[in-house]
């Protein structure tokens, strides 16, 4: 297991780079896996089931590149803790997931998750995405919440844009935040950000 604010190891990045391991984390229930099934395979699973350690697969062109994304689904239970971080060695590419009908799961991307991956993959590339955006217009959902005396959150909660969200601990390299994107959208702000974090893509190659 990597020693505490040490880097993890990766691969050397260089220009031919073809694969990229792509890590998701966040809260149980938070909109993990429904992401990386309706990315990666076009579907959305009709019940909710957690996940323990999903791999998952995608191939994509990004400018000039062929890249193979190994997407990892991880399990946010604390049940499971010490566990995940066997799937940080050799990340390219971190994806915090929160869901904005949950202001907890927001609430713990600074209590738990920021911290986890800045331990355990310092300077790895990271992404925050706010996953179920489309219920922010579910009356239920809203009745519940008001009920609770809670809000759904916002974009302007989380930041100014979305290459802007401030990098909240040492270590961590956050390239953008996702909000409100469909989910094609959103991976290719995550490819592009870890590609040219890595090395791999030239400003003007995406």
């Amino acid at each position: 297991m990597d020693t505490p604010g040490a880097p993890a190891p990766t691969a050397a990045p260089g220009p031919g780079r073809k694969e990229l391991k792509i890590v998701i984390v966040g809260d149980g229930g938070c909109g993990k896996t429904s992401l990386l099934m309706v990315y990666s395979q076009g579907s959305f699973p009709e019940h909710y089931a957690p996940s323990v350690f999903e791999k998952y697969t995608a191939r994509v062109t990004v400018g000039s590149k062929e890249v193979t994304l190994n997407l990892y689904d991880t399990a946010g239970q604390e049940d499971y803790d010490r566990l995940r971080p066997l799937s940080y060695q050799n990340t390219h590419l971190v994806l915090i997931c929160y869901d904005v009908m949950n202001p907890t799961s927001y609430d713990n991307v600074l209590i738990k998750w920021f911290p986890e991956v800045t331990h355990f993959c310092r300077g790895t590339p990271t992404v925050l995405i706010g996953c179920k955006t489309d219920l922010r217009k579910d009356k239920e959902q809203l009745r519940k919440l008001r009920a609770a005396q809670l809000e759904p959150i916002t974009y302007m909660q989380v930041g100014q844009g979305p290459l802007l969200y401030p990098t909240p601990l040492p270590g961590a390299q956050v390239l953008g935040h996702s909000y409100g994107q469909k989910a094609s959208q959103a991976f290719d702000l995550c490819i592009w950000g870890a590609l040219m974090a890595l090395g791999g893509l030239k400003p003007t190659g995406f």
